[in-house]
């Protein structure tokens, strides 16, 4: 299945389930809190406070994001980005945990949707969370040594928010992961189960929200690397073809292991992150989002 393939597939199966389908976000959001869209939640951010009237209480999007924070392992990992794509359905007090996993596993299994052998896929959830346990073990049919309870840094979202924060919405989480016949599993879902305002230190501060939501996020890249068996992001349909024109750029042919294959993976995903900023007219400069597109520019170079 091709990235743009699996794009359409995931918009539709959650369209047909009732989800509104929400444009991106811009990469700058009206947010003071950001300086760039981390995630596909952040444009629904008063929604899961219970802020406004609702329009809709169910809604899925294809995000664009952008961080910086892991950008010393662009090149390095197979998987690892500043620019990427994030698939997610939500739910603002309508469904939760029940139907979040159901539809989860349903998408990725179903031969009609994306057709995953079930045996390769396991499952994360809070230490805890008995009631996600649950569901995966008596209703969809997960063998309890197929899922893990994890603590507050690995199974909660953000990671350890409970304990180090940040301030704001949050809640435990269950992740599902893909186990390939020759290499390591990969994270490709992440189920947030966003119930909780956390505001100042621990203890008593996870304070519940007005209602129960579900925040999910599904890398496209990483899914589509999975799909299409490849063992890097920078192999599939939408990256390898950037890595080798980079390659035949510098005289130099493309492979992950090649003498110059982690540079050219760098020089793609910062080429990639530099022009969807530029697309959303944020430039070069010393200031705030400019700075880091400069930045980019710098590294790439």
């Amino acid at each position: 299945m091709k990235t743009d393939e699996l794009r359409e597939a995931y918009l539709d199966f959650f369209t047909q389930k009732g989800c509104v389908r929400r444009p991106s976000d811009v990469l700058v959001p009206n947010d003071p809190t950001v300086l760039f869209t981390p995630a596909g939640m952040n444009q629904f951010k008063n929604q899961f406070l219970g802020i406004g009237k609702l329009e809709f209480t169910k809604a899925t999007t294809c995000q664009k994001c952008l961080r910086t924070g892991d950008i010393s392992n662009v090149g390095v990992t197979a998987y690892h980005h500043t620019f990427f794509e994030m698939l997610g359905n939500f739910s603002f007090g309508d469904y939760f945990k029940r139907e979040a996993i159901h539809w989860a596993w349903e998408f990725l299994t179903d031969p009609k949707w994306l057709g995953l052998n079930k045996d390769r896929l396991t499952v994360t959830v809070y230490l805890d969370d008995d009631e996600a346990f649950g569901i995966w073990e008596k209703e969809i049919g997960l063998d309890p040594s197929r899922i893990s309870r994890e603590d507050e840094y690995e199974n909660f979202w953000p990671a350890g928010a409970p304990t180090d924060g940040p301030d704001g919405v949050c809640g435990p989480c269950s992740e599902i992961y893909f186990e390939p016949s020759d290499g390591k599993k990969v994270e490709i879902w992440n189920l947030v189960f966003t119930q909780f305002n956390r505001v100042g230190s621990p203890p008593d501060n996870l304070r519940p929200l007005p209602m129960k939501n579900i925040d999910t996020g599904m890398g496209l890249e990483r899914t589509a690397s999975t799909l299409q068996g490849k063992t890097s992001n920078f192999e599939i349909d939408t990256l390898r073809p950037i890595c080798e024109t980079v390659g035949d750029l510098l005289k130099s042919k493309y492979s992950f292991d090649g003498e110059h294959g982690r540079a050219m993976r760098r020089i793609t995903d910062h080429v990639r992150a530099v022009t969807m900023c530029i697309h959303e007219n944020v430039l070069p400069d010393n200031n705030k989002q400019g700075y880091v597109v400069r930045q980019l520019l710098r590294r790439a170079v």
